[in-house]
C-alpha cells in the first residue's frame, strides 16, 4: 500500500485510495485487517486498564511522551461551551482566533466540556510509516498530514487521531468520549493563531463501518470541518486493541 493521492488526481479514485489509506487511523484491528503489523492504540500483552473506563481523568494526569516533555496542564484551556442560541460564542479569554486559514503548523488541540477539560494535548504532523500505519507517539496526539489531506481550518475534513490509551493508563483522547454536542474544540497553531469548531455530532463507529464513511473521511468538503477518531473504551479489549472507534465531527466556527 503506498501514500493517498493528491487532490489532482481523480476525485473517485483519490476519495477510495484515501478511505482505504487512512483508515491506519482508526484502531489496531483496522490494522490487522490491512495487513500491517504492529499495534496502534494499545500494545500486546499489557497489563489491564488500571482505571475505570468510566472516569474522568484530567489531561494534566495524562503522562506526555518523551518527545512532549511538556505535560497539558487544564489552566491553559479557557474555552467553553458556546451559547446554544449562537454558533459563534466564545470565550473572551480565547487567544488569536482567525477567521481565514490559520499560518504555521498545528500544535495543540484543547476541548473542554461543561467546565472541565476533555482534551489538551501537543498535535504533530502524522503520516503513514514505512508499514502504511499512522501511529503518532503516545502522549500526543497527530494531524493526518499526508498529501491532499487538510490541516485544521482549511477547506476540508481535517483529521486528528490519538490514543485512548497507552498499556494500562488513559492517553491523551481518553476522555474524547465524554463530549457534548457544542462543545469546542480549539486548535492552536505555531504561529499563536487559533481555530474553533463546535462539535456536531459524536458516536461510537464499528471497525467495519469507519472506513466505509464519507462524512468522516470526506477531505474536499467545501467548509472546513474537523474529525477526532479514538477507540471506544466501552467496547471488548482483545489482542491488544479495543473493538470499537469513538468519532467526532465537528464544524468550524465563525471568529
Amino acid at each position: 500500500m503506498t501514500t493517498p493521492p493528491t487532490r489532482g488526481e481523480k476525485r473517485r479514485e483519490g476519495k477510495r485510495y484515501r478511505r482505504t489509506t487512512a483508515i491506519m487511523a482508526a484502531c489496531a484491528a483496522l490494522l490487522v485487517g490491512a495487513g500491517a503489523v504492529g499495534i496502534w492504540w494499545a500494545q500486546r500483552d499489557e497489563p489491564a486498564m488500571n482505571v475505570d473506563v468510566d472516569a474522568y481523568v484530567p489531561p494534566s494526569e495524562i503522562m506526555p511522551s518523551p518527545q512532549n516533555p511538556s505535560p497539558p496542564t487544564s489552566e491553559s484551556t479557557t474555552k467553553t461551551k458556546p451559547a446554544e442560541t449562537s454558533t459563534s460564542t466564545k470565550s473572551a479569554t480565547q487567544g488569536n482566533v482567525v477567521q481565514g486559514a490559520p499560518d504555521g503548523n498545528p500544535t495543540r488541540v484543547q476541548v473542554t466540556s461543561g467546565g472541565r477539560s476533555i482534551v489538551d494535548a501537543s498535535l504533530q504532523a502524522t503520516k503513514l510509516d514505512s508499514e502504511n500505519v499512522l501511529a503518532p507517539p503516545f502522549g500526543t496526539a497527530g494531524w493526518y498530514a499526508e498529501p491532499g489531506w487538510p490541516k485544521p481550518g482549511f477547506q476540508g475534513a481535517s483529521i486528528l487521531v490519538g490514543h485512548i490509551n497507552h498499556g494500562s493508563n488513559p492517553d491523551v483522547f481518553w476522555n474524547l468520549p465524554r463530549v457534548d454536542l457544542g462543545d469546542v474544540v480549539t486548535v492552536t497553531y505555531s504561529s499563536g493563531e487559533q481555530v474553533t469548531f463546535e462539535i456536531t455530532r459524536s458516536e461510537p463507529a464499528t471497525k467495519d463501518g469507519v472506513p466505509r464513511d464519507d462524512s468522516i473521511w470526506d477531505y474536499d468538503n467545501p467548509e472546513p470541518v474537523l474529525r477526532l477518531i479514538t477507540c471506544d473504551p466501552q467496547t471488548s479489549f482483545s489482542n491488544g486493541h479495543y473493538d470499537g472507534n469513538w468519532v467526532v465531527w465537528a464544524k468550524r466556527l465563525s471568529a
